[in-house]
């Protein structure tokens, strides 16, 4: 692939971006799905365990990409879709979520190739910059940044939906990130894992686009360029 020569700044996405997103996701499924197994047991409702955890799955997936954050509501919805009509307690739906978190942070750890691409692109003199949506929890994402082994390396970082309003794919917070950097859109390279929030916000910034292709979303925007490893990046960048 040609190389990008006009970048002076590379933005990334978070999960399933820079962080192996999908092993926290199937630990907090897993999570999730022992405590509505006990909630449909109760209800005398008969589900098996990875039929539950399929649909929490979907869930999951389906409010990821209609961008609706708030994991409290989610449960409810998994709910409706096993036993329609039961009400689940909302009380009980944030105990499920703080579970949901805790195990997700747990087993969420860097890919193996994120750190040193990332020491690559600096020390070829790029701006690094986060782009990610809050967590539906105010705070919850910047701290769960703080805590990443890798966040000195990151001269930007843009939590949407906390510092700014607007969530990916608004241009807004693609926007924002560039002015933190302090260079053009046109200069800035944007790399994600999801087609219609990451790939759609950066070109409606005007960035480069580049798809880590962490699996396939059904999606019409595609990218400037695609991956399958961050590591890749070093043929573009």
């Amino acid at each position: 692939m040609e190389r990008i020569g006009e970048a002076e700044a590379v933005i990334f996405d978070l999960d399933e971006t820079l962080i192996d997103s999908q092993q926290g996701l199937k630990a907090a499924h897993r999570e999730v799905a022992d405590h509505l197994q006990k909630f449909l047991d109760e209800h005398h409702v008969t589900v098996e365990q990875n039929t539950l955890e399929e649909t929490i799955k979907h869930v999951d997936d389906e409010m990821n990409r209609i961008v609706k954050y708030n994991r409290d509501l989610w449960w409810q919805k998994v709910v409706d879709t096993l036993c329609p009509g039961k009400r689940f307690p909302p009380r009980y739906a944030e105990k499920i979520t703080a579970e949901y978190w805790k195990a997700y942070d747990d087993a969420s750890v860097p890919y193996p190739d994120t750190i040193s691409t990332i020491e690559y692109l600096k020390r070829k003199d790029y701006k690094l910059g986060i782009i990610t949506d809050d967590d539906g929890i105010v705070g919850r994402k910047r701290q769960k940044i703080l805590n990443l082994s890798f966040k000195d390396f990151f001269d930007a970082i843009v939590v949407s939906g906390d510092e700014v309003t607007e969530r990916k794919p608004s241009p807004v917070p693609f926007l924002m990130v560039a002015d933190k950097l302090g260079t053009s859109p046109r200069q800035c390279v944007m790399v994600g894992d999801k087609p219609f929030t990451d790939i759609e916000g950066g070109k409606n910034a005007g960035m480069i686009t580049i798809l880590v292709v962490r699996r396939r979303w059904d999606a019409s925007v595609e990218a400037d360029y695609e991956i399958t490893t961050l590591s890749e990046l070093r043929t573009l960048l």
